[in-house]
């Protein structure tokens, strides 16, 4: 039971540059009537004016805010993990600094359905767009999901996105590591490691968190595709982040001693049947051939630290694996790929 039955959040915000967006984000989080938030903002020394900002706003906000600042940059993982190292509370909730908590949804509800699943460890929630309000659906239903490595399995995407990852803190301080730092994928660890070891999944359908805060500001966005190449010039071979995926994600069944054969061959099959070939078609759609080729030629299965612990058959299941889909990505008209997606590859697209 959390202390005096009253469950206790921080929110653990990870911030560099583009302070007015951590500045709306706060002031969204201050239309919750819920008392038991704190904020944690680690600054990974941004080089814009939010020490100076976050000095003046401090003092006036609603909440109490616990801010720190590296003097060096740091990365996004070890920014993060200051964040919810900071954090007092008993869960975490994880936001980026341009996503905020939803003001339609008080987080009174999310307390009352942790008190009534008896303090689950971990979860995650649905997620708007200011842009043009579109639902993000990764939560399917209000629920507990279960745990241990098949449900660690089924749900390792759904943390991909940061905003709306709920961790019981406790969980948290005992698997804190930096082994990960520098994948920008440090959560998908996190989350494998607890569900594996027997952490129990949540999971809830209403968008408690709001992305992009400030929509109207789209000449400061700037997001993976506006670096891509897109001239034969220009190319290079990229892995799009993916297997640094394969990584913690493997890495969270090895250290909770659930790592076996079956799982590693789910995952390389996952990445690449369905995430790979939804990315090559992601480049061609933004007119960047060359930057799928790189993906493809970036993204050889061998290149992976994990692809040594498959079976010599499974090396070779793979490898064809990887040989057909980049063929498909690269030939198959978008309206066919767009039916496939909808129907078969539509809970990986929608969480990755």
């Amino acid at each position: 039971m959390m202390k005096n039955d009253t469950i206790q959040f921080s929110i653990c915000i990870p911030q560099y540059n583009r302070v007015e967006f951590l500045l709306e984000n706060l002031i969204q989080i201050a239309k919750q009537s819920y008392q038991g938030i704190e904020i944690c903002i680690s600054d990974d020394c941004s080089t814009d004016n939010t020490e100076e900002a976050l000095k003046s706003f401090i003092p006036m906000y609603k909440y109490p805010v616990r801010y720190e600042r590296f003097l060096t940059n740091q990365g996004y993982d070890r920014n993060l993990r200051r964040a919810m190292e900071m954090a007092s509370g008993d869960y975490i909730i994880i936001l980026g600094n341009d996503d905020t908590i939803n003001p339609q949804f008080d987080l009174k509800i999310l307390a009352q359905f942790i008190r009534d699943h008896h303090y689950p460890e971990i979860g995650f929630t649905n997620y708007l767009s200011a842009r043009n309000q579109e639902l993000h659906t990764r939560a399917h239903t209000t629920d507990m999901l279960g745990q241990g490595p098949e449900t660690a399995f089924a749900y390792y995407s759904c943390f991909s996105f940061i905003g709306g990852i709920v961790i019981k803190r406790q969980l948290f301080i005992e698997h804190n590591t930096a082994a990960h730092d520098g994948s920008i994928y440090g959560q998908m660890y996190f989350s494998t490691l607890i569900i594996s070891e027997g952490g129990r999944l949540f999971s809830i359908k209403e968008p408690v968190v709001i992305k992009d805060v400030l929509p109207d500001h789209e000449a400061q966005r700037v997001t993976f595709l506006d670096h891509i190449p897109r001239k034969w010039k220009e190319y290079k071979r990229l892995d799009g982040g993916l297997h640094a995926v394969i990584s913690v994600v493997l890495s969270g069944f090895l250290d909770s001693r659930t790592l076996n054969q079956r799982i590693i061959f789910r995952v390389f099959k996952k990445i690449y049947t369905t995430t790979l070939p939804f990315w090559i078609v992601t480049y061609r759609r933004n007119s960047a051939l060359p930057a799928a080729i790189g993906l493809i030629s970036g993204l050889r299965p061998w290149d992976s630290a994990f692809f040594s612990h498959l079976s010599w058959i499974n090396k070779v299941r793979i490898t064809i694996r990887y040989i057909l889909m980049s063929f498909l990505g690269l030939i198959i008209p978008f309206f066919i790929f767009d039916f496939m997606a909808t129907h078969i590859f539509k809970k990986t697209v929608q969480s990755s």
